[in-house]
């Protein structure tokens, strides 16, 4: 997915329709440094939260605490997804 118009475009059509719009860098790649800059400067400009995807499915999930929260955390294969299922049970004791 080029970043700078297969994922920027949309984003930005979404924030100027009112929608809240989130674009994943690491979901995207381009053709040069130089279209990177601007296609991230663009949707900046425009609103666009920019991250990247584990940031935003921790985001998504708003609780460690909550049961999903493990199973999330081994799916994005997040080193300390081991310490997360820790504190759920611990939380949950």
């Amino acid at each position: 997915m080029s970043l700078e118009v297969c994922a920027a475009l949309p984003a930005i059509s979404a924030t100027g329709a009112g929608y809240d719009a989130y674009v994943t860098l690491d979901a995207s790649g381009t053709f040069s440094q130089a279209k990177r800059e601007a296609g991230l400067l663009r949707m900046q400009q425009a609103g666009v939260v920019v991250s990247d995807c584990a940031t935003l499915m921790v985001e998504a999930l708003a609780d460690n605490a909550a049961p999903e929260s493990g199973d999330l955390y081994a799916a994005l294969d997040m080193p300390f997804a081991v310490l997360v299922g820790q504190l759920s049970a611990a939380h949950q004791s």
